[in-house]
């Protein structure tokens, strides 16, 4: 009977929960109760109920300090991943717009020079007035068109992990397909910017330039055209603004 109880109750040592446990406990107990009365002489009955309950006990507080060990752990891997996880983030990722940062983009134009696909284009992004509107209405101003200019760009082309914010105004998206497709997406955007508006801001304006690797046999030439293409757009726009690029 000794052993029966031991059998019994060692299995309640291993399960996840309390909860489970006392079902364990529970079932067995009406086992022992149904089966052994008409089977067992009463003495023996009884002494082995004793046995039981006592086993049920230690067997019970075992399993529920196993099962807090085994939580603990559960609770201490979960925050050591979820701890992983924002140091990743904080590591690849721009913080205020959620885009993928500079490390992410030299990274990513690393891998482009040893795996890169048949087609591909590279799009480069400023953020016009960023200077004027900090200036004359305060960085909660400035911030405002950072962030609008990623959400402008993310809805504009694949998605957030192709778009790359790699300094305080400026952008650049990695995609793949020909130009004609970047400058479907570079389309769009011009259509998002003009139905754009802030709090702090009532208009918002992004130069962009892209080029593709059919022409350019590196990937710095790529990035270099990119780069110039939106200079021109750049020096082209503040033009027809009337304004003074040294004051932006």
């Amino acid at each position: 009977l000794t052993m029966f109880a031991v059998a019994i109750i060692s299995p309640s040592i291993f399960v996840d929960s309390t909860f489970s446990s006392l079902a364990v406990h529970s079932c067995a107990l009406d086992l022992y109760i149904i089966l052994g009365r008409n089977t067992i002489s009463p003495d023996i009955y009884s002494w082995g109920l004793g046995n039981y309950i006592l086993f049920s006990v230690f067997g019970f507080l075992i399993g529920n300090a196993i099962n807090r060990v085994r939580f603990e752990r559960y609770v201490f891997s979960e925050s050591a991943k979820e701890l992983a996880d924002i140091q990743r983030r904080y590591a690849y990722y721009d913080q205020m717009t959620g885009l993928k940062n500079r490390r992410a983009y030299d990274e990513k134009l690393s891998w482009l020079a040893k795996n890169a696909p048949a087609e591909f284009c590279i799009v480069s992004a400023d953020l016009n007035g960023l200077k004027k509107a900090n200036d004359a209405i305060g960085h909660r101003a400035g911030d405002e068109l950072i962030t609008g200019a990623a959400e402008c760009l993310s809805a504009a082309f694949e998605g957030i992990d192709t778009i790359y914010r790699t300094g305080g105004d400026e952008f650049c998206v990695i995609m793949t397909g020909p130009i004609a497709k970047a400058q479907l997406c570079i389309a769009r955007l011009e259509d998002l910017m003009s139905q754009w508006k802030g709090r702090y801001n009532s208009s918002i304006s992004i130069s962009t330039g892209v080029a593709s690797n059919e022409n350019h046999d590196s990937i710095e030439s790529i990035v270099a055209a990119a780069d110039q293409n939106m200079y021109e757009y750049k020096r082209n726009y503040y033009i027809s603004q009337g304004i003074d690029r040294r004051r932006r």
